[in-house]
């Protein structure tokens, strides 16, 4: 863990740097005043700061108030009257001077839980999004009788629009649902679902053939056997496909 001392009596500053040491933290700087210490938090970026509040011109709310980088603070002061400021600036600590070696300790042990419960709390957003990223790849959320239900992507062969509602055709079912066709298609990956039609999409890894008849129009048989009509506006798509 990496921490800044910002203290204006220098022989306090460097006892403080010795018990900092023996905790096992790493000293990124001292600071003896508000301006000093502003640019060496910003610059060096610390985990933790202890912050002596009086510090002549300036104080240490001062220097709260002015860095851009956030670190923990824990309050280092000879003056008990600022302890309610400090936490509602909050500080993880407020430790009075001379500092006891066994509050330090304390003091340091609370930041490292909360860090260590932060580095927790992310990994586990990280895992949820990673969920979440692969739960869209390969499941399709659809509402149907006011469940909402996840379906296998690659098992849906065709979705159309009729009568104002949706139909879903998959390997094993058919499910209707007022979800409109255009959000269907924006939810499926473009990769592998098609507009073939005003009132079709189609999974393309289902088409088995394609029929054309004599007057030019074009159709789909899929993989369960049914056919899809392929509408005049959309066969350069369907064209592209495959080219």
């Amino acid at each position: 863990m990496t921490c800044v001392i910002v203290e204006d009596e220098k022989l306090l500053a460097l006892v403080l740097e010795k018990m900092l040491k023996e905790e096992g933290l790493d000293i990124l700087g001292i600071a003896s005043h508000a301006r000093e210490a502003i640019e060496l938090i910003d610059t060096k970026m610390p985990d933790l700061v202890f912050l002596d509040i009086n510090l002549g011109e300036y104080d240490g709310f001062y220097v709260l108030e002015n860095i851009k980088h956030r670190p923990y603070v824990i309050f280092t002061t000879a003056y008990s009257e600022y302890a309610v400021r400090a936490f509602e600036e909050n500080a993880i600590d407020y430790l009075l001077k001379p500092i006891r070696e066994e509050r330090l300790k304390t003091a340091i042990e609370k930041v490292r839980k909360i860090i260590e419960s932060n580095k927790e709390d992310v990994l586990q957003e990280s895992k949820m999004r990673e969920f979440i990223k692969r739960m869209k790849k390969e499941k399709f959320s659809v509402e149907v009788d006011g469940e909402v239900l996840f379906l296998d992507i690659s098992k849906i062969l065709y979705i159309y629009a009729s009568e104002g509602e949706v139909v879903v055709v998959s390997n094993e079912e058919k499910l209707t649902t007022k979800t409109s066709l255009k959000v269907c298609e924006e939810k499926l990956p473009a990769e592998k679902f098609l507009r073939v039609h005003k009132s079709y999409i189609i999974n393309v890894e289902h088409i088995k053939k394609i029929i054309r008849n004599y007057f030019g129009s074009v159709a789909l048989e899929l993989s369960n056997g049914d056919i899809v009509p392929v509408g005049r506006n959309y066969k350069e798509s369907l064209k592209e496909l495959l080219e």
